[in-house]
């Protein structure tokens, strides 16, 4: 049988159409697999939507439930009758209320022991029975980033619902939702084909829809929208720039895309090239156009969503508005451009950043000598005086294009528009390039700083971020993040490991700290104040003056410390596609240094593979479960007796020595050969001829211990194995 579902509403936002019909099909393939209406398999299923209308299609759906033979379960046996075997109230309650007398009742073997209890079949209910509820608790359950009221206020939808089709076959499935009833009529495009009328059937709504100038299909709209839109910008010899989003967004906008092209005075050409770009993408929803030799024509792609007889007037209404947006433009790039970036900086103070942490000057300040920190550490200044003074330079510019017009009426040009303005001045292009990097990475996959001025402006910006937002309690939860920390910290792992940086993560968190410590203190200081002023109020007392807060510095970094593990273990099993207990087991080896933790993160990979792993995984897990408990005690060498002992200790002092050059390289896949070609076997020896915990002899199994304990410290250098599941484990 075929079904299908329209929710009828007014415009929906585009972006929240494509996930609503994910959890549509989703939700609709788990409850009819529950309600034995066959498998997601065996259903075939589709989406549709447009702004207007949310459609769900699905084929061969079964007349009927599946019967459903079910075991029902009652009391134990000795529970269910009596000593002289006759049935007690409780097993005649139960017989009861599955309607059989307790004659009926047969003896199962169950997990729990011997019950009463009898095999029962369901006969299954028809499908146009079923749907009903199963519709309501589908359409109930769907979510939206946001939800409107309407009426009484007891409904919540992403838009007020106006109608609803539901059909199986030619029969109405009838149910309500939102105060509206089920039936099969549907309506066509607003504004040229505006009436109601019914479908006739599932198979025959696309069609109609069709001839009411609505494309339901969003995938087919979608690849009328491109190919219509190529073929305009080839009357001009141009090719579109591509952009995926907002071809998605057009799709979602329209329920019948017409592209048509538009033009704009050439002056205009003279804005760069992301301005305009941005003016027509973000504020107009128009695809830019480029020229054969990829710069921009004066030319642009504007979809309609309603069909008219004359183009000419459509066109001229969006040529009209893009004008008046690109002469905003061109005003404020004109007015920003005489002002230079500098005179711009001590301005920043009027700015505020945040209100514990101060405004942007003194945040600038800050990022500027946490820059040249990270840089003397890395050594990048040192064939190159003048790259202290390019980062320098670019810190004390990277905030500044916030007070241009520009970046006021387009905030998504900030950084851009650094860059341009840092150039039109005559900086150095290397410096204006770090304060457009500055910026990067915006999101998972995005590009990184290509150059090291930038990245080193980048890493500083968020690290400053992190610090003081953490210092003065602004941490993110499960349901906000408005500083966008995550990404933030993100941001940072992403630049050490794309530049391949090794930095110790808890330097930069304490330099960070510090360069924020007057800030928070002050910030902790006030709070304190305040909690001691409400206690003292609630206590009709007077309030105890505080002057001084404990030190909160350690506390902090650990804070930092923990998001940053909680973000890194986030990233290595999402991009190197890790097994989660190979993450856990890096990590707890040190994550100090993140490129160094994601290259041994590789090796241990890559040698989790070969069969010597499992054995030097179990070698290490003896290793460490017999020295759990130990407390130290410094090895003698002179108290070794056993052979089997003294030729590990022997083992030991001639691997330990190229090991530990193998780690300082960083040639973690020879460090691990190591280990298992010289450390396994006298290890396994070790433990079949020794007897480490000797009862009689504390002083001996204390050496023994202090051996072994040398012995795991080579391996805790690369990973902790005991977080390992090996093969045949539990």
């Amino acid at each position: 049988m075929d079904f299908l579902l329209e929710i009828g509403c007014e415009e929906i936002p585009a972006g929240f159409i494509e996930p609503a019909l994910r959890f549509m099909s989703a939700g609709f393939a788990r409850r009819i697999s529950e309600a034995r209406l066959g498998s997601h398999d065996a259903v075939k299923q589709r989406t549709m939507g447009t702004p207007r209308r949310l459609v769900l299609f699905a084929n061969e759906l079964p007349e009927r439930q599946a019967d459903l033979d079910e075991l029902l379960i009652g009391p134990r046996v000795e529970a269910a009758f009596d000593a002289d075997g006759k049935p007690t109230r409780a097993c005649e309650g139960f017989a009861r209320s599955k309607g059989v007398d307790p004659a009926q009742l047969t003896v199962f073997e169950t997990a729990k022991g011997r019950a009463v209890g009898l095999q029962h079949l369901v006969t299954g209910k028809p499908t146009l029975d079923i749907l009903p509820g199963l519709l309501e608790g589908l359409l109930i359950e769907l979510s939206f980033p946001k939800s409107m009221r309407w009426g009484d206020g007891s409904n919540r939808f992403a838009r007020p619902v106006h109608w609803i089709v539901a059909l199986l076959d030619n029969q109405v499935v009838p149910f309500s939702f939102m105060g509206v009833d089920s039936n099969r009529v549907s309506r066509g495009h607003r504004f040229v084909s505006p009436e109601a009328f019914e479908i006739e059937s599932p198979g025959a709504y696309e069609s109609q829809l069709s001839e009411r100038q609505v494309v339901v299909d969003h995938e087919k709209r979608r690849h009328n929208l491109q190919e219509a839109a190529r073929a305009a910008v080839e009357e001009i010899n141009g090719k579109l720039v591509e952009d995926a989003a907002l071809e998605e967004e057009n799709t979602f906008l329209t329920e019948k895309a017409l592209p048509l092209l538009g033009r704009f005075d050439e002056r205009f050409l003279n804005l760069p090239r992301e301005v305009l770009i941005v003016a027509m993408r973000n504020h107009q929803r128009y695809f830019s156009v480029e020229k054969a030799d990829g710069s921009l024509a004066n030319a642009f792609v504007a979809v309609a969503n309603t069909p008219v007889e004359d183009q000419a007037v459509i066109r001229h209404g969006f040529e009209r508005v893009l004008v008046a947006r690109l002469s905003d433009a061109e005003f404020f790039f004109e007015t920003d451009k005489k002002t230079r970036p500098e005179d711009l900086f001590l301005r920043l103070g009027e700015m505020v950043f945040q209100a514990s942490l101060g405004n942007y000057l003194e945040k600038s300040q800050r990022i500027g000598k946490l820059a040249l920190m990270i840089s003397g550490k890395l050594g990048l200044a040192k064939d190159e005086p003048e790259f202290d003074e390019r980062v320098s330079q670019a810190c004390k510019l990277s905030k500044t294009d916030l007070l241009t017009e520009m970046v006021g009426e387009f905030p998504e040009l900030q950084g851009i528009m650094g860059e341009v303005y840092a150039s039109h001045a005559g900086y150095d292009g290397r410096v204006a390039r770090a304060v457009r990097e500055h910026y990067l990475p915006r999101f998972h996959a995005d590009a990184i700083p290509a150059s090291d001025e930038g990245a080193l402006v980048a890493l500083a910006d968020r690290l400053d971020t992190l610090a003081g937002c953490f210092g003065v309690g602004l941490k993110p939860t499960a349901a906000a993040d408005p500083y966008g920390l995550r990404r933030q910290c993100l941001g940072v792992i992403a630049i050490l490991q794309g530049k391949s940086y090794h930095l110790s993560l808890d330097w930069m968190l304490r330099q960070a700290v510090e360069l924020n410590r007057e800030k928070v203190h002050a910030a902790r200081l006030s709070d304190a104040r305040e909690r001691e002023r409400k206690k003292a109020a609630r206590k009709k007392r007077q309030a105890v003056k505080i002057d001084e807060i404990e030190p909160f510095e350690d506390d902090l970094i650990h804070e930092l410390h923990e998001f940053f593990r909680g973000r890194l273990r986030q990233r290595l099993l999402e991009d190197e596609g890790a097994k989660s207990d190979l993450v856990d087991a890096v990590l707890a080896a040190g994550m100090d240094d993140v490129l160094d933790t994601r290259d041994r993160l590789r090796s241990l990979g890559r040698f989790f593979n070969r069969s010597a792993f499992e054995d030097l995984a179990v070698a290490f897990k003896r290793v460490a479960n017999i020295i759990k408990d130990f407390d130290g005690t410094e090895l003698k060498p002179e108290l070794l007796s056993e052979p089997e002992e003294e030729k590990l200790y022997k083992v030991y002092l001639a691997t330990a020595p190229e090991f530990e050059k193998m780690i300082k390289a960083r040639d973690v896949d020879g460090s691990l050969d190591l280990l298992a070609r010289e450390l396994r076997g006298p290890v396994d020896r070790f433990f079949d001829k020794v007897l480490v915990n000797d009862p009689d002899d504390p002083v001996r199994q204390a050496n023994r211990k202090a051996l072994l304990s040398m012995i795991e410290k080579l391996f805790g250098c690369i990973a902790d194995f005991t977080r390992l599941q090996l093969k045949g484990s539990n």
